[in-house]
């Protein structure tokens, strides 16, 4: 009977062991280093007839869409430190995507899309505007 306790004790322990072991290497690093930016983007004071959003930025928008890769590591680093300080929006709000990101880490990668002048959405989360963040982002494509 007090084997049967102890063998139970022993799964268990392992079982939160395994989920702890899990919920670490699922979690990411503020501070991990941005190895890429891919950068997709309309000219500057686009018109569009819809609502450009994230997800249909690359179909509506195809024939003026131009496209940028950044690897240089000053701009990389400037614009984790400003994406990381990005926090959850409270409200809803309509959206009109004109900038559009594919951060790539590591081991992981992130996309953030952008109004021309407001509208910050970090993987599918609106966010709290960052006027650093998109003066940044233009000033190495406009």
């Amino acid at each position: 009977m007090w084997t049967d306790n102890l063998r139970n004790m022993d799964q268990i322990d392992k079982l939160v062991f395994t989920c702890l072991i899990l919920v670490l290497v699922s979690c990411h690093s503020p501070n991990e280093k941005i190895k890429k930016v891919i950068i997709k983007y309309l000219p500057e004071e686009t018109t569009v007839m819809i609502p450009v959003t994230c997800d249909n930025l690359d179909y509506i928008a195809s024939v003026l869409l131009r496209t940028k890769t950044i690897t240089d590591r000053a701009f990389l680093e400037h614009l984790n430190k400003e994406v990381n300080k990005l926090k959850p929006e409270r409200q809803e709000k309509s959206i009109d995507i004109r900038i559009k990101l594919l951060i790539e880490y590591e081991s992981r990668s992130d996309t953030l899309c952008l109004g021309e002048f407001f509208d910050t959405i970090l993987n599918g989360e609106l966010m709290e505007d960052n006027p650093k963040l998109l003066n940044l982002i233009k000033s190495e494509i406009y």
